[in-house]
């Protein structure tokens, strides 16, 4: 008993004592603000110190942020390890006592990771790069296969039972809009509840481009770019006091626009839009009640004359 004690001695002080260092808070602050290759360059010099060997924590932040960083497609072809690095990291982390203790701290920071990986595969998928793609969705599917989805740990989506009464919210509208607009939400709201598709662009599965593909064919008339950074860029831009339902909003996780939704609504001094959700499908969340969305938000885009 006394053996065992002496030696968690030093585990447990580890513990105590990661969220008092200066360097570690830095590290969490600055991922949270996005700041990824500058995590990249200082975890580094923290492995590099012994004075550092007590803790994973520079090495799980070195291997978030190399999983940011590789969904810049310039920075990964400099860094053509990063994937698999960060899979044989997180493989070992999770055999550790601190390693688990890290994941179970940081579940929500795992579950927005968790998330970008998701939006990266369907880039991967639709570019044709399998390898980079089945390391990714190994990643995903089983390291983080306990980390909840971020929707889920945001509780603030709208599942398909409550399509009732958000069907409300279009009448109750306070905007003014134009018929093209109102029957664009409409299709928008009767495909609530469909399923997530990897490149889908039907009824029987959306990814997020392809959703706003679909709407601006049946209802607007147009035929959109497949990718959501050439809609971004097609797209008449619009301030945030201007925006309307059925404006689209635009999402940059620090690669680039990676995610794209349709404004479904303006009430209550916020916007909620609606988009396909890696996790759930078609569904309705507030942007800026959400952590994840309102952090990465680029910009409001609409092809609406109105």
């Amino acid at each position: 008993m006394r053996k065992l004690i002496i030696f968690l001695l030093p585990l447990l002080i580890g513990f105590t004592s990661t969220g008092q260092i200066l360097e570690f808070d830095q590290l969490e602050m600055r991922y949270d603000q996005k700041q990824y290759k500058a995590v990249y360059r200082k975890a580094k010099r923290l492995l590099d110190k012994p004075d550092y060997d007590f803790s994973f924590l520079p090495r799980y932040y070195l291997t978030l942020s190399q999983l940011q960083l590789a969904q810049n497609e310039r920075w990964y072809k400099r860094n053509q390890y990063a994937v698999t690095d960060a899979l044989e990291t997180f493989k070992e982390l999770k055999q550790s006592l601190e390693g688990k203790e890290l994941i179970r701290a940081h579940a929500y920071e795992l579950s927005v990771l968790k998330s970008d990986l998701k939006q990266w595969m369907y880039e991967l998928k639709r570019d044709g790069d399998q390898k980079t793609f089945d390391m990714v969705e190994e990643i995903v599917n089983t390291v983080f296969e306990e980390v909840p989805e971020v929707e889920q740990m945001e509780e603030d989506i709208v599942t398909p039972e409550e399509i009732e009464e958000k069907e409300k919210v279009i009448v109750k509208e306070t905007v003014a809009i134009s018929d093209v607009r109102k029957k664009t939400l409409a299709l928008s709201n009767d495909l609530l509840g469909v399923p997530y598709k990897w490149a889908g662009n039907t009824p029987k599965g959306f990814d997020c481009s392809g959703f706003t593909c679909y709407l601006a064919n049946k209802e607007m008339g147009i035929t959109l770019n497949r990718r959501a950074e050439d809609q971004y860029k097609a797209a008449t831009k619009v301030k945030r006091k201007n925006v309307k339902p059925g404006d689209f909003v635009f999402f940059d996780n620090g690669s680039g626009i990676s995610h794209v939704g349709v404004v479904y609504s303006t009430n209550n001094n916020s916007i909620q839009m609606i988009h396909a959700s890696t996790s759930v499908g078609i569904s309705i969340v507030d942007i800026y009640q959400s952590s994840y969305w309102k952090k990465r938000i680029a910009g409001f885009g609409t092809y609406f004359e109105d």
